[in-house]
């Protein structure tokens, strides 16, 4: 008896996860599936392959040795049904999972979402948030393509530059306070909107501020999400420290206006990210190159006040 497809992912998550439970969760099976399929694993090679420990389960001898096999053949097989193959967005049908950032939603998904509608009617997408567990997704294959400044997601994926961003202040306009080549101190007694984004967007700028300029803003609110600032800025006086691209599309909701900040603003590269394994796939291969248009084209930002 030789493992199917799925007793294969099955082996190599355990391999990388140590746990039952966690790849029961990354692969969105039962934990009684994973169980069977281990062991069925088991009857197989004729060894308990997993053993449990302290720190969750550890593979034995053997399962170490057939691992590099079980891994390669994984990827063979999920390759096998891309190289090739033909997409024409006009008439094919498929179902792409992307995981982007929430400024990537804000900032690619509108365009995106237009030419889904124009040119590839039987498209859809499927967008998910990045987490820790992204790179993992995007090796086994359950993922077609990850947007965003991932610098976790490792060697063995291929990227390519969408652009560089840095941050700028939004806040209504017409805001008592905030004006081009005011001074450093006075820009961070403002009172200050944080989105912590998971802690990306205070970290890059925040941390930025008080590394550089020896000072910190007064935060008079903080929220985990870029969800609705956009309506706390143009009914108060708080000001917020965003990406550029993000000011430009929230400034298309809301009477808001982009100011650049007093200090030289941190910056980041924004990638997109896949497999070699999706090389060749056509259709992997078209909606890398409509997402690297949708930047190519994007629009001027809007009531830009510059010093």
């Amino acid at each position: 008896m030789v493992p199917d497809y799925k007793q294969v992912s099955i082996f190599t998550a355990l391999f990388e996860l140590g746990g039952i439970a966690r790849v029961a969760t990354r692969l969105g099976l039962n934990p009684s599936t994973v169980s069977m399929a281990l062991a069925r694993l088991r009857a197989i090679y004729q060894d308990d392959l997993f053993v449990r420990t302290g720190v969750g389960m550890r593979p034995t001898v053997k399962a170490e040795s057939i691992y590099p096999a079980l891994k390669e053949a994984q990827f063979l097989l999920q390759a096998s049904t891309l190289d090739g193959d033909a997409f024409d967005p006009a008439c094919t049908e498929r179902r792409f999972r992307v995981a982007m950032s929430e400024v990537g939603v804000y900032v690619l998904m509108p365009g995106l979402r237009a030419v889904l509608a124009s040119d590839a009617p039987r498209v859809s997408l499927e967008q998910i948030e990045i987490t820790t567990e992204t790179p993992w997704h995007l090796e086994s294959g359950t993922l077609d393509l990850v947007l965003g400044h991932v610098p976790t997601m490792g060697r063995s994926v291929i990227r390519q530059r969408l652009y560089r961003e840095h941050y700028v202040c939004l806040a209504r306009i017409g805001h008592p306070a905030l004006r081009p080549g005011m001074a450093v101190a006075e820009f961070l007694r403002l009172p200050h909107l944080s989105v912590a984004s998971r802690g990306r967007n205070r970290q890059r700028w925040e941390e930025h501020a008080e590394d550089k300029l020896g000072a910190r803003p007064d935060i008079r609110l903080e929220q985990s999400s870029f969800a609705g600032i956009e309506h706390l800025l143009a009914d108060s006086d708080l000001v917020a420290v965003v990406p550029a691209r993000l000011s430009r599309a929230l400034m298309r909701f809301a009477p808001l206006m982009e100011v650049e900040l007093p200090f030289e603003s941190p910056s980041y590269v924004v990638h997109q990210h896949w497999h070699p394994r999706h090389r060749k796939d056509a259709g992997a291969r078209w909606l890398r190159r409509v997402l690297a248009r949708i930047v190519q084209g994007g629009a001027p930002p809007q009531a830009l006040i510059r010093p």
